[in-house]
């Protein structure tokens, strides 16, 4: 599909016809709101990632950042939504705001933007297919916990605030899986720096913002026993299919590494 096919459908997710009262009267459970507090953060940080990105050599490409300009806006207002449905839950995230939640970013995080950076200027024909991947990893699995929390609710406006963003996150999702593969096509070092890096430095959408104990706590409770097993390997599988990165398990192994340890 041609980035045109994908602007063309870029819109705000449509709210028009929510009864937010009918929300707040259903209510959330003390877990969910827990996720959409972790959800709504992390979606209305796109603009921040969009900011260090522009610091990298992917922003000479004129394709990627057509998609990213339509990515950053539909993502805002996934977190505004979610928001206001938590106002109407009684969670007011207004006084946190954006530059609030960044305070809360790990040095990981900041090491790892700069990371990029540098990675760009020194690999600046390999970068972009590492960046898509990347994304693509992200993109399906913040898709699956818009579709298992969609199918385990009760309140009727969060499942339908679910549905419409899982159905914009399977485009962004298609886009990086797509722009990934493509670049990953036109040479073995691109794949092999490609698998380095993200075996060495993938972590799961949200963990340099939210600690670790956060990360496995909304994975466990969105994907409890057996679900999470599925999950990994879901992702993994998906992710395999890209040209370089067969067997990877990042999923599998952060699980194993990370979310069992911040369990004990």
């Amino acid at each position: 599909m041609t980035l045109e096919r994908y602007t063309d459908h870029s819109e705000k997710i449509d709210t028009t016809d929510i009864d937010w009262h009918l929300g707040g009267q259903t209510g959330l459970t003390e877990e969910e709101k827990f996720i959409l507090t972790y959800f709504s953060d992390i979606e209305s940080q796109t603009i921040m990632y969009l900011r260090d990105l522009l610091h990298t050599k992917a922003v000479e490409d004129p394709e990627v950042i057509g998609f990213l300009s339509m990515w950053n806006y539909e993502e805002y207002f996934h977190g505004q939504a979610l928001a206001r449905l938590l106002l109407e839950c009684g969670v007011d995230l207004e006084a946190k705001g954006i530059a609030e939640v960044r305070k809360e970013a790990s040095f990981r995080e900041t090491l790892i933007g700069w990371g990029a950076s540098l990675f760009s200027k020194v690999f600046s024909n390999e970068f972009p297919a590492l960046f898509m991947a990347w994304g693509a990893i992200n993109e399906i699995t913040t898709l699956r916990g818009y579709e298992r929390l969609q199918e385990t609710t009760k309140n009727p406006v969060l499942k339908i605030l679910c549905e419409r963003i899982a159905k914009q996150e399977r485009r962004h999702f298609a886009w990086y899986f797509n722009n990934s593969k493509t670049r990953l096509e036109v040479s073995s070092r691109t794949r092999k720096l490609t698998r380095y890096v993200l075996q060495k430095f993938w972590s799961p959408v949200g963990s340099g913002v939210k600690t670790n104990k956060e990360v496995a706590r909304l994975i466990q409770t969105l994907f409890p026993s057996e679900k999470t097993h599925q999950l990994t390997r879901d992702v993994d599988q998906r992710i395999s299919e890209l040209p370089g990165l067969q067997g990877l398990k990042l999923m599998e192994n952060y699980i194993s590494r990370r979310v069992n340890e911040a369990s004990l």
